[in-house]
């Protein structure tokens, strides 16, 4: 494995390998655990930092003032950049997507984003389609203005930020030495850019863990996805050399629903239920549609009760705060009755 490029340390870590035995009892399933990457820090929780903290670096040695990223205005991704670039000193932009390209109500990660005093710039979904091109054309209007940008690509997902998650699986490798594994657990994750699950795996390949890693998508076809990976290790293979990872993956896009963001009240039902369950907050667009589809797999009888399966809980409590789960309670949010 090649030298990691520099980092600025952003998140708390590790962050915990917990079991979750009330679950795995009302599941019926296999021994279920969970990776707190809901814990990296309160502000900057998620899985998201964990690449920040190398793409923050870049920006800084390259002598920029200001990042651009881009993402939907209930994005972790957006949200943890803005922050963190306040905690480092570095202004933001955001690129953010909504249904017609106007403003959206200030609510969850988005209010964060106004909290942060990061810039917003606000696109249609047609438009987002060619989002690398917009930032880049922020990033130009940025330097007639007098500011020297970094430009990080949607969800930090690319050969850069991949590394966020080399070290992620490190980190998890230790800790099932400790829990003494004797074989090694499955890791089920939220999927959408790419780049937590092409780190993961390239991790696998090269510490020889032997994890099975399912990624589960949240908006994409699985063979969009695929190609996302694709291209990132092609990046990494380009920049740092090596060979191509063999590791046990799985992309599926069984449990993608209605599509990104679209959650259904069978979705919420099963969420709620995890919550109630674990005091685990799970975000409807990432971590509670990625955990009803791991609560389906359990139900096909896909594991027995003798093996592991590790949920990276990748974050997103701030997005809960936008979203109505009243149907899921047999009524509206804000109703006393």
């Amino acid at each position: 494995m090649p030298t990691l490029p520099p980092r600025i340390p952003l998140a708390q870590l590790p962050t915990p390998l917990e079991r979750l035995d009330r679950l795995t009892v009302d599941w019926g399933g296999p021994n279920l655990w969970v990776k707190r990457d809901d814990l990296t820090g309160f502000e900057l929780s998620g899985n998201k930092v964990r690449k920040l903290e190398f793409h923050l670096a870049a920006a800084i040695a390259d002598g920029a003032d200001t990042v651009i990223t881009c993402g939907a205005a209930q994005s972790n991704h957006c949200r943890a950049t803005a922050l963190a670039a306040a905690r480092v000193g570095l202004r933001s932009v955001l690129v953010i997507r909504t249904a017609d390209g106007n403003a959206v109500p200030l609510a969850g990660n988005h209010l964060l984003h106004h909290l942060a005093g990061t810039e917003i710039v606000t696109i249609t979904p047609d438009a987002y389609r060619e989002r690398d091109a917009v930032m880049q054309a922020v990033a130009v209007d940025q330097a007639r203005l007098g500011h020297r940008a970094w430009v990080i690509p949607e969800g930090a997902s690319d050969a850069l930020g991949m590394w966020g998650f080399v070290l992620a699986m490190r980190e998890l490798a230790e800790q099932f030495d400790a829990a003494g594994f004797t074989t090694p657990p499955t890791i089920w994750h939220a999927a959408s850019s790419g780049g937590t699950t092409a780190g993961m795996a390239w991790a696998v390949d090269r510490l020889k863990l032997g994890t099975p890693i399912i990624a589960s998508s949240v908006g994409d076809a699985a063979g969009d996805l695929v190609n996302r990976v694709d291209v990132i290790w092609d990046e990494a293979l380009e920049a740092y050399g090596g060979r191509r990872p063999q590791a046990p993956l799985e992309v599926i896009d069984r449990y993608v629903g209605s599509g990104y963001g679209i959650t259904s009240q069978d979705e919420l039902r099963v969420q709620l239920e995890v919550t109630q369950s674990t005091g685990l907050l799970l975000d409807p667009t990432y971590s509670g549609k990625a955990f009803y589809g791991l609560h389906r797999e359990i139900a096909s009888g896909r594991w027995s009760s003798s093996d592991d399966v590790v949920f990276w809980h990748t974050g997103g409590g701030f997005a809960v705060f936008a979203h109505d789960f009243g149907g899921a309670f047999g009524r509206s949010v804000g109703d006393d009755a």
